[in-house]
């Protein structure tokens, strides 16, 4: 099936690399967390963003607002990369938070990709391509 969305992610440009906490997360995750986050993005890749549903993607509210998650679940924890739609194609993750009790851990991870999106917004820099391969 062909790819009709598309993912980037929250990084800094140092001169070795893309310093990200998203990358990092990913990279530094077990083999069920890399798998898991891997089938969960090809699956919404591979729809358009009208049919992402919330067993997968969640809007948020309250200081949340203006954030949505990715959701599923590896090693026994929920897993909820937050992000928005910087297009109506391109989704850029900007913070790997987890739930915990109905609670995003840690505490901060709104506060955190809010101001990231700002950042976003201002700064395209920012913003890099997903470096997974989807298809």
């Amino acid at each position: 099936m062909p790819l009709v969305s598309s993912f980037s992610y929250y990084g800094e440009m140092t001169a070795e690399r893309v310093k990200s906490d998203v990358r990092d997360t990913y990279e530094q995750g077990t083999a069920r967390l890399k798998a898991r986050t891997l089938s969960r993005l090809r699956i919404l890749a591979e729809l358009p963003r009208a049919r992402w549903h919330e067993g997968y993607f969640k809007k948020l509210s309250g200081p949340c607002d203006g954030l949505w998650e990715i959701r599923f679940e590896a090693d026994n924890v929920q897993q909820r990369p937050l992000g928005f739609n910087v297009t109506d194609n391109e989704f850029i993750i900007l913070f790997w938070a987890r739930e915990k009790g109905g609670k995003f851990v840690p505490k901060k991870s709104c506060e955190i990709a809010l101001a990231r999106k700002a950042e976003v917004l201002s700064n395209g820099n920012l913003k890099h391509a997903l470096w997974l391969a989807l298809e």
